[in-house]
């Protein structure tokens, strides 16, 4: 569970820390992105929704990170695997260096061309070849709540950019914006862009988003959010580090608040019904 307390969150404070193994980045104390989501939806939800077992996709994702990110540590560490998952090969390999570094070929092709896009992506390889570092860890202290805050950054520019890789079904904006909105990609961007002024002492930047389809012919697009889009991220970012706060200092951690009982049916759905009224008429 996100938010715990232990003494290297308490040392490493106020800094950014390099090369922290994932694993222990979520061991650290403070709450992080996903358990603010879980606290939008309800404090219960984050305090019973222990931290799940890392997933194949999960595994996936943190390759395609590395690949992209950091290339030479992919090409070098990761082992590539024919066949599939219940075969000999590939556990006496998960055995060797654990599942995150093993990879299904036909994975291993998809997750290359992925990083072919990001890399013939202009945009992108203007950050990414900036002097910079990979998964960079980073607890602080809000002045406010005296909560403990972490974030990992994908990729921070020595300058102040962040670029997070985000993949997705379709990078066109009118279907990446839903994404920003349904993934809370707002709240990560004023909550990061906080932590690393909290840090720093410097306002950030920019924070980009790298979005990559995950499917051929594996389009990317660099993004970064319009003005209204930060105000509305900063404002849920408050809003649940206080309601997390609140929970906290009363030890009461409450259920959804679904309103009267009364359901009503979406405005399409209504539209729907009175349109099949009207054929029937």
């Amino acid at each position: 569970m996100d938010g715990g307390t232990n003494k290297a969150g308490e040392e490493m404070n106020g800094k950014f820390v390099d090369g922290m193994p994932n694993s222990e980045y979520h061991s650290l104390a403070g709450i992080s992105k996903s358990g603010l989501d879980k606290i939008a939806r309800s404090p219960a939800h984050y305090r019973l929704g222990l931290r799940k077992p890392a997933t194949q996709n999960m595994h996936i994702g943190t390759a395609i990170h590395a690949a992209i990110l950091e290339p030479a540590r992919f090409d070098s560490e990761y082992i590539v695997v024919d066949g599939d998952r219940r075969g000999k090969e590939y556990k006496e390999a998960v055995k060797s260096v654990g599942a995150e570094l093993v990879i299904l070929k036909k994975d291993y092709r998809k997750v290359l061309f992925m990083r072919e896009s990001c890399h013939d992506n202009f945009e992108a390889m203007q950050i990414l070849t900036k002097s910079g570092k990979a998964e960079l860890s980073a607890i602080c202290t809000d002045p406010e709540t005296g909560v403990q805050i972490r974030a990992r950054f994908d990729w921070l520019t020595d300058c102040g950019i962040s670029l997070d890789v985000k993949k997705t079904q379709d990078i066109r904006k009118d279907k990446f914006s839903k994404s920003v909105f349904d993934y809370r990609y707002h709240v990560q961007d004023a909550m990061y862009s906080f932590v690393y002024q909290q840090v720093t002492g410097q306002p950030i930047q920019a924070f980009k988003f790298l979005a990559v389809e995950e499917e051929a012919p594996n389009s990317s697009k660099v993004y970064e959010l319009g003005s209204l889009e930060k105000e509305m991220g900063a404002y849920y970012f408050r809003r649940d580090l206080r309601v997390y706060a609140e929970c906290v200092n009363s030890g009461k951690w409450p259920h959804p608040d679904c309103g009267d009982g009364v359901i009503e049916m979406s405005n399409w759905a209504v539209a729907q019904y009175e349109n099949d009224l009207e054929v029937m008429l």
